[in-house]
Parts: structure tokens; sequence; C-alpha cells
């Protein structure tokens, strides 16, 4: 922005934008590859071994959400989930990755991926409010948001 001649510098948030990209697609790729590797083992029992081996309680309100969910787990369902993981870690790196390199098109392609997405956050919070769903759904307006108004970060 220019004042009385002058060049303003305003901070980029691109790099903090970038990692959290690059941390949305590094877990995603951990989570698809975790349930492609123990799609054929008990659920169940991969559960309980993963929240001892980081000393999650057994008797704790997360470990019985995710107990419940694991309980309606079979192959078809945790292969399709797992795919799945890895399609949208794909879309957050190809993401983090474009903003980087600063692309022109890179703005609107994660403009449009992420806010495709905020209908799916506003569902889940409706069924349920947890305060990471919350604090994901912000940071991903932000970013939208953040985004839309400073094509100025994209220039050459």
């Amino acid at each position: 922005m220019r004042y009385g001649g002058q060049m303003r510098h305003r901070t980029s948030l691109l790099p903090l934008i970038i990692a959290f990209k690059a941390f949305k697609s590094v877990s995603l790729a951990a989570l698809g590859a975790a349930l492609l590797a123990t799609r054929h083992l008990d659920p169940v029992d991969v559960l309980t071994r993963a929240a001892l081996a980081v000393h999650l309680p057994l008797t704790s309100e997360l470990f019985d959400r995710a107990l419940r969910a694991a309980l309606n787990l079979s192959v078809a369902r945790q292969t399709a989930l797992g795919i799945t993981a890895f399609a949208y870690s794909a879309l957050m790196g190809a993401e983090g990755l474009a903003l980087s390199r600063r692309k022109p098109w890179a703005r609107w392609f994660t403009i449009g991926a992420t806010a495709s997405l905020l209908p799916l956050e506003v569902y889940e919070l409706a069924k349920e409010v947890h305060p990471l769903r919350v604090i994901i759904f912000v940071v991903n307006v932000a970013v939208v948001a953040y985004l839309w108004r400073r094509a100025d970060i994209f220039d050459h």
C-alpha cells in the first residue's frame, strides 16, 4: 500500500496459512495411512492400544467417542475413510505448495477449496460443538477472508 509516496509493508500471514495447510496435510496423510494399515485388524483393539500408548484414560469421554466410532467400522468403511483422508491430504498439500510458490491462481484455489468445506464444518458444529471444531472453523473463515482481501501478496 502506498501512503505519501512510500510503500508501507504489512506483515503477511501467508507463512502461517501455509504451515496450517501443511499440518493438516501431514495429519490427514498419517490418519489415512493408519486407517489403511489397520483395516484388517480389530478396530477396538487398535484404538485401545493407541490410547494406552499415549496414556489416554480408557474412561475418558474422548476414548468413549472414539470407541463408538470404532465399533461402526468395517473393512470397507475404514478403507474408504483412509482413501478420503489421503485425498484431502493431497488437496491441503497442493494448496500449501501453490501458496508457498505464490502462484497467481493459488489464492483462488485455496479460497474455493477452503470455502467449499465450510458448510460441512457448520453441519458438524450444529451436530455437536467441540472446541477444536470451533477453532478449525474460525481459522478456515479467517484464511478465506485474509486471502480474499490480500491479493497484493500474490503480485509479482
